[in-house]
C-alpha cells in the first residue's frame, strides 16, 4: 500500500485503497466544527431532585418525616425523667473535669510531662531544670488567656445583664452549660439520649459495595474495575439509591436479574429492598435501585381511588399499582384488554381487581364478572354488575360461556352503530367516543368483562377460547373490555392467538421461563422481563408488567378490607345503586338449546347452521341480533350437539339436527334430576 503524505491526505481516496488491501476501513478523523459542537445534546441533570418533582413523592417524604420526628420526639418525651438522672449524675463530673484541664493546661502541666517523669527517675536535674523552666515560661502566658477568657466572660454576663435578657434566657444559658458539663463528663460509652432505631439502617448505595456484590455472583465479571457507571453515577431516586452500571464484554444484564437472592447476599440486605432491573442504553447495562427499607416495611404510597371523591374514566389514564421505588404507574383501559396470570398465591385476584376498581368508579361502565375460583372474591360487587357468576359447576360454565357469546352479537350490533355515527361525523374514527359512551341509550357505553381463572372455563367449555379470542380482536374498538386472569399459562389453558391479541400483561409469580413467556410474549425471559424472581405469598402483588409506558416491575394496590368496602359504596352512589346497561333495551340470557329446538318447523329434520342463525335472530331479535353460523355451532357444543349433514334440496351442508337437539335435551333432564 502506498503511503500517502499527511499534506496530500485525501480522506475518501484513501479509504478506498485500503478497503481494497483489507486494511484501515474506518473513516479518518477530523476537526470538529462550529456546529457539530452546538448540535451535540448533553443528559444535564435535573435542577429539581426526583424526590421533589413527584406531588406523591413529595407527600411520601413529608409523611415520613412527620412520622419519623414525631416518634422520634414522643420516645425521648417519655424518657426524660432517667436523661435529667443522668445529667445530674455526669454534669458535676464534667464541671471538675472541665475545670482541672483548664488549670492544668495553664501550668503546662502536659508538655512534656513525660521527659520530666523520666529525668527525675534517672536522677537527672540538669535536664529536669530545663524542662520545668520551658513549662513556666509557657505557664505565665497561658495564664494571661485564662485571666483575659475570664474577664470577657464576667463582661457579656454583665452586659446582658444590663441590656435586660428576661429570666428564660438565663434558664438556657445554665441549661446549655449543664448539658455541655453532662457530656464532657459522661463515660464514653454509655450516651445520655438513648438510640431511636436499633438496628443499623442502611445510609448510602456506594460503587465499591456494588462492585463486590457483582463480582461475588460468578457471572463473569473477574474484577471490579470492570464495571463501569455512566452518568449521573449512584444518585438517590425516590426512597432508595440507583446505581446504573455497565456490565462487562458480552455478559447481559438478564444473568445477574435470575441471581436476585444472590445480589441480595453480597449486599447483606433482604431481597425484597433489591431491585434489579435491564438499563435503559443496552442489554448489558443494569439499572440497580435499593430501598432505605425493605418493601414489605416501606408499604405503598396512598392509592388516589380511594379518595372519598375518586371517579374515573376508562378513555383515561389511572394508577392501578406502583413499581420498584413506589412511583404510581397508570393505564388507560379503553380500547385495550389485560392478562394477568401467575402460580396460586401470587396475588393475581386483587391486581384484577385493581383494574376493576377503575372500570366500577366510572359509572358509566357496564360491568360483568364470572370467577371461576369459587370463594366468591368479587361477590361484593355482584350487585354492580350487569352479569355475575361464580363458581366451578355447570351454571357458572354457561354463564361465562354466555357472556363471551353476548360479546360477539354486541360487537355486531355495536359495529353497525359506530357505522351509523360515522356516517353522521360522531365517530370519524370508527371508534366509540366518550361522548357517544356518556350518552343515555346509546347502547356504546364501555363494558368491562374480568374472567378470573379463566382457565377453568377454557377447558370446560369447547370452543369458549376460540369465541373469546374473536370477541378480544372486535371488541378492542367498540369499548368492550377484557380482563383475563389464569394461573395456568399452556397452550391450552391460555392459546397462544389470545396472548397475541392483548397488548398489556402483567406477569406474576411464575416458576420457570416457559410460563413467563406464555404470559410476557415470546423472548421476554431474555429481554429482562423475568417474573420468576417473585415468590408467592411473600411478594404476592407483584409481578412485570408490559403494554405501558414504562415495561418493568409492578406492585398492583393492596386496599384494607374497609377501604374496598368503601371503594365499592361509592361506585354504588356514582351509579345511582343501578346496574349500568339498563337504560338500553336488552333481553335476558336465553336458553340458546331451548330456542334452537323451538325455530325447528313441523318436518324439518335440522337446520343448517346459518339458517338456524338467522332464525333465532328473528325469534328474539334484541339478543340474537348479529349472532352468527359460527357462534351458534360453538354455544350448542357444550350441550354435546355436534355438527353433522343437514340435507338441503341436493346438496348436504353442516347444520343441527333434530335427533341431535332432542338427545341433548333429554341429557340435560336427566342430569338435572
Amino acid at each position: 500500500m502506498t503511503v500517502v503524505p499527511f499534506d496530500e491526505y485525501d480522506d475518501e481516496r484513501h479509504i478506498i485503497e485500503a478497503d481494497k488491501v483489507g486494511g484501515q476501513v474506518d473513516p479518518a478523523d477530523r476537526r470538529a466544527t462550529f456546529a457539530d459542537v452546538v448540535s451535540r445534546t448533553d443528559a444535564r441533570r435535573p435542577i429539581v431532585p426526583a424526590v421533589l418533582r413527584s406531588p406523591d413523592a413529595r407527600r411520601a417524604l413529608g409523611r415520613w418525616a412527620v412520622g419519623y420526628g414525631g416518634h422520634t420526639a414522643l420516645y425521648h418525651v417519655t424518657r426524660s425523667p432517667k436523661y435529667a438522672a443522668k445529667v445530674s449524675l455526669y454534669a458535676p463530673r464534667g464541671a471538675w473535669r472541665a475545670s482541672a484541664s483548664v488549670v492544668w493546661w495553664a501550668v503546662g502541666g502536659r508538655e512534656n510531662f513525660h521527659l520530666r517523669q523520666e529525668a527525675a527517675s534517672k536522677n537527672d536535674p540538669h535536664t529536669w531544670q530545663q524542662l520545668d523552666r520551658r513549662r513556666e515560661k509557657a505557664s505565665g502566658a497561658r495564664w494571661w488567656v485564662v485571666g483575659g477568657a475570664a474577664v470577657l466572660l464576667l463582661v457579656l454576663l454583665a452586659g446582658l445583664e444590663v441590656a435586660g435578657m428576661p429570666p428564660v434566657g438565663w434558664y438556657c444559658v445554665v441549661a446549655a452549660l449543664v448539658l455541655l458539663a453532662a457530656h464532657y463528663g459522661r463515660p464514653a460509652d454509655r450516651p445520655i439520649v438513648d438510640r431511636v432505631v436499633t438496628k443499623a439502617a442502611f445510609t448510602k448505595l456506594t460503587g465499591e459495595m456494588v462492585r463486590a456484590a457483582v463480582v461475588a455472583l460468578g457471572i463473569g465479571v473477574k474484577e471490579p474495575g470492570q464495571i463501569t457507571f455512566p452518568p449521573p453515577g449512584i444518585h438517590k431516586d425516590g426512597p432508595g439509591w440507583l446505581a446504573r452500571f455497565n456490565l462487562p464484554g458480552a455478559i447481559v444484564a438478564t444473568t445477574l436479574l435470575e441471581k436476585r437472592d444472590n445480589l441480595a447476599a453480597a449486599l447483606r440486605l433482604p431481597v425484597d429492598q433489591v431491585w434489579p432491573e435491564v438499563g435503559p442504553d443496552h442489554p448489558g447495562q443494569v439499572d440497580l435501585w435499593v430501598g432505605y427499607q425493605p418493601s414489605s416495611k416501606m408499604g405503598q404510597p396512598k392509592w388516589t381511588l380511594a379518595a372519598d371523591n375518586a371517579r374515573t374514566s376508562v378513555f383515561e389514564s389511572n394508577p392501578f399499582a406502583t413499581d420498584s421505588r413506589q412511583r404510581p404507574i397508570s393505564t388507560v383501559l379503553f380500547a385495550r384488554n389485560f392478562l394477568v396470570g401467575g402460580q396460586p398465591g401470587s396475588g393475581k385476584s386483587y391486581a384484577a381487581r385493581t383494574l376493576l376498581t377503575i372500570a366500577m368508579l366510572d359509572p358509566t361502565v357496564e360491568l360483568k364478572v364470572a370467577e371461576f375460583k369459587g370463594v366468591g372474591d368479587f361477590l361484593d360487587v355482584q350487585r354492580l354488575c350487569s352479569t355475575y357468576a361464580v363458581g366451578v359447576d355447570d351454571d357458572a360454565f354457561e354463564t361465562g360461556s354466555n357472556i363471551i357469546t353476548w360479546a360477539l352479537a354486541e360487537c355486531e350490533r355495536r359495529g353497525k352503530r359506530i357505522l351509523e355515527a360515522k356516517k353522521r361525523g360522531d365517530a370519524p374514527e370508527g371508534k366509540v367516543t366518550p361522548e357517544l359512551a356518556a350518552k343515555r341509550g346509546s347502547g356504546l357505553h364501555p363494558v368491562f368483562i374480568l374472567l378470573d381463572e379463566v382457565h377453568e372455563l377454557f377447558a370446560a367449555v369447547p370452543g369458549a377460547a376460540a369465541a373469546c379470542e374473536r370477541a378480544i380482536k372486535r371488541g378492542r374498538a367498540l369499548g368492550i373490555i377484557f380482563c383475563l386472569a389464569t394461573q395456568i399459562p399452556d397452550k391450552d389453558s391460555l392459546p397462544p392467538n389470545i396472548t397475541r391479541c392483548i397488548t398489556t400483561r402483567w406477569c406474576l409469580s411464575v416458576l420457570g421461563q416457559v410460563e413467563n413467556d406464555m404470559i410476557l410474549g415470546t423472548g421476554a425471559y431474555k429481554r429482562g422481563m423475568t417474573a420468576t424472581v417473585y415468590r408467592p405469598g411473600v411478594d404476592a402483588g407483584w409481578g412485570v408488567m408490559v403494554g405501558v409506558d414504562k415495561p418493568g416491575s409492578a406492585r398492583s394496590f393492596y386496599p384494607t378490607p374497609e377501604v374496598t368496602a368503601a371503594i365499592v359504596a361509592r361506585a354504588g352512589q356514582l351509579r345511582g345503586k343501578a346496574v349500568i346497561g339498563e337504560d338500553v333495551k336488552r333481553a335476558e340470557m336465553r336458553d340458546m338449546l331451548a330456542d334452537a329446538r323451538s325455530v325447528l318447523q313441523n318436518g324439518e329434520a335440522g337446520l343448517p347452521w346459518a339458517v338456524l342463525a338467522e332464525r333465532l335472530a328473528e325469534l328474539a331479535p334484541d339478543f340474537y341480533t348479529g349472532i352468527t353460523a359460527d357462534m351458534v355451532r360453538e354455544a350448542l357444543a357444550p350441550y354435546g350437539v355436534e355438527s353433522q349433514d343437514v340435507k338441503v334440496g341436493r346438496s348436504n351442508i353442516k347444520g343441527a339436527r333434530r335427533t341431535a337437539l332432542e338427545a341433548a335435551q333429554q341429557r340435560r333432564e336427566i342430569e338435572a334430576e
